[in-house]
């Protein structure tokens, strides 16, 4: 029935407000479009100009300007900390004298960011973070005995990381890398690289210990898949990555699970067992390779031998990834001087 004259019609005031509402989607939805196309445009701009530099350009170049800090990132625990020796003595410190000593015209950073105690999931849960801060040329994981015994961060009661799969998904992207530098870089905890451990007023060293009484069924715990995790992060940033197994016997299920992740994953590992067995062929004896004043660690000495078997790996990395030319300038003459069992790299 038709409304009387005078009056408004009902069904004419019921569409009114759907009516008006939709300029108001439709402006939305042209907004939403807007940011879209933007962002599409902003990363092509952003690939486009990083294939242009990478055809044309030469990223070795740009890494050994006289401005550029060649940066090595060491995560994991008490052996890249160095436990219980001088900062001086750790493996980072040496590494970094031993290139420094080797090519004299490029500057190196080796960044000690390893904590006793850690195991492999609190270290993997971090790198993110500490690789978008510092933005390495490498990173390398020495981690995994620990997990015989730590599980903090690998069970039930710690928050899941909803978004890690998504952001991993993302990493591929150029603008989300560039955003990722900028919010890590000025928020949450920030990583001191001068400070040995890089942890100073904002997270303390974790404790985790296993219950008396209780003992893992895989003693590994869940090395594997986060040794798979900082290898996915760091190729997805475009960096290479290394591993490091232990120097002892006990730990020879931790090391299988080293040399089996780094042979799946394409990772070159380095072999301290190697480095302790190429030491007693020297001529030296235990007590002078093994310090065991906080449980067994290596010496200043065996560190030393470590640096040797870990240059060759180092230098390869960066001159396959970056085109940094990397033979010494001074090869011939410490070829000429090395003693049998060393390589030029000791002290």
């Amino acid at each position: 029935m038709s409304s009387s004259e005078g009056e408004p019609d009902s069904s004419s005031a019921q569409r009114r407000p759907t009516s008006g509402r939709r300029p108001l989607r439709f402006k939305a939805f042209v907004f939403l479009i807007a940011v879209a196309g933007s962002l599409v445009a902003a990363e092509l701009t952003l690939q486009i100009a990083s294939a242009i530099a990478s055809r044309w350009g030469d990223r070795g170049e740009e890494a050994v300007s006289d401005e550029a800090v060649i940066t090595i990132l060491s995560v994991g625990d008490s052996h890249t900390f160095g436990l219980p020796l001088p900062e001086e003595d750790s493996y980072p410190a040496q590494l970094e004298v031993a290139l420094a000593r080797r090519h004299p015209g490029l500057k190196f950073q080796v960044v000690n960011l390893g904590v006793p105690g850690l195991n492999s999931t609190f270290v993997a849960n971090r790198l993110e973070r500490q690789m978008f801060q510092m933005r390495p040329q490498l990173v390398i994981v020495w981690v995994g005995v620990n997990n015989m015994w730590n599980v903090v961060e690998t069970l039930g009661w710690e928050r899941p990381d909803r978004w890690r799969f998504l952001r991993q998904a993302l990493l591929g992207l150029k603008l989300f890398r560039l955003g990722s530098i900028v919010w890590f870089s000025q928020s949450g905890h920030q990583y001191d690289p001068a400070q040995r451990g890089g942890w100073f007023d904002g997270e303390l060293p974790p404790s985790g210990r296993l219950e008396a009484g209780k003992r893992l069924k895989d003693p590994t715990g869940s090395l594997e898949p986060d040794l798979e995790r900082m290898v996915k992060l760091a190729h997805g940033l475009g960096t290479p990555i290394l591993f490091v197994t232990y120097p002892m016997n006990g730990a020879a299920e931790i090391n299988r699970t080293i040399f089996a992740a780094g042979g799946r994953l394409g990772v070159g590992v380095i072999d301290t067992l190697e480095s302790l067995r190429r030491s007693l062929t020297a001529g030296h004896e235990r007590p002078e390779l093994i310090d065991e004043r906080a449980g067994p660690h290596p010496s200043r000495l065996l560190y030393a031998y470590v640096v040797e078997d870990m240059v060759p790996e180092v230098e390869a990395s960066l001159e396959a990834w970056y085109g940094i030319p990397m033979t010494p300038r001074s090869q011939a003459e410490e070829s000429s001087s090395m003693r049998p069992g060393e390589r030029g790299v000791l002290p």
